[in-house]
């Protein structure tokens, strides 16, 4: 059976970065360190191997490549928390087939492929162990395939958002994060557009700055008339507010996976938190 070895290299694009004293798994794939004691931000490595069942074309081996980081590592990583990162390189390695004959051996060679792209994702320096990735990763498992679906769709636009300089298409991106999460957290006050309230009454979550809610500073901002507030009042708020937005949304998503996505503990959870 074909062989194949993905390699990808995960580069910091702001000041922070995970660093591993030594490798360490996530879902099968090893992750490991270099530049640790130089005083630059070390890069981080992530390598799979695999075999399928018969040889496979490019593009269907690059879908390969992204879906295992973007949806195996990438959840863990971002859990742990805070700066953009971006996957400077892919490589996809066929490994050598070699075929042992009564006198000789042969050896078959294939070409590798390099992938690059502007796909992120989110870390912070984090002196971690494997039990701990252990631990998120555990939890992401126990979220239903549906629903952990949803939840990893809502990360890439909150992950899309932090990576973005601009403080109102930071905004814009994090709604959509915010509402597709919504959509799975309170889905009938959801379907009836009574969302903000719904996530406040039941997982504490603010939604209001400034005494507007997000939704309309939202119709204020993309349909400049609004009762309670003007475009450029919105703008300002935005700006002053987003980083706080955007880590609201961020302590929602890990407490839902560190309740593996149960409602009930994911309702105590926030409500003991609001009281404290």
């Amino acid at each position: 059976m074909p062989s194949y070895k993905i390699t990808a290299v995960l580069e910091p694009a702001g000041s922070s970065s995970i660093g591993f004293n030594e490798p360490v798994e996530i879902n099968e794939i090893k992750l490991w360190s270099e530049n640790l004691d130089n005083g630059s931000i070390p890069r981080i490595y992530a390598e799979r191997e695999f075999e399928t069942e018969q040889e496979m074309p490019h593009p269907q081996l690059e879908r390969i490549a992204y879906s295992k980081i973007e949806t195996k590592v990438l959840p863990v990583i971002v859990l742990l928390s805070g700066a953009p990162y971006r996957i400077a390189d892919i490589k996809i390695e066929r490994l050598p087939e070699v075929e042992s004959g009564d006198k000789t051996v042969k050896v078959r060679l294939f070409e590798t492929i390099r992938v690059t792209d502007e796909v992120k994702i989110i870390v912070k320096t984090f002196g971690n162990t494997q039990a701990e990735i252990s631990k998120i990763n555990d939890s992401l498992e126990k979220i239903n395939p549906e629903s952990r679906s949803i939840f990893l769709r809502a990360l890439k636009y909150w992950n899309r958002a932090m990576r973005d300089p601009d403080p109102i298409d930071r905004f814009l991106n994090l709604y959509i994060a915010l509402e597709i999460l919504a959509g799975e957290l309170v889905n009938e006050e959801y379907r009836e557009n009574k969302w903000v309230n719904a996530l406040y009454d039941k997982f504490g979550f603010n939604g209001i700055y400034e005494g507007h809610k997000i939704h309309s500073i939202r119709a204020a901002l993309l349909h400049y008339k609004n009762n309670e507030l003007s475009k450029e009042e919105a703008e300002r708020i935005i700006e002053k507010h987003v980083d706080e937005f955007a880590q609201e949304i961020f302590r929602l998503m890990k407490d839902y996976v560190e309740c593996g996505g149960d409602m009930e503990c994911l309702q105590k959870r926030r409500q003991s938190k609001s009281r404290s």
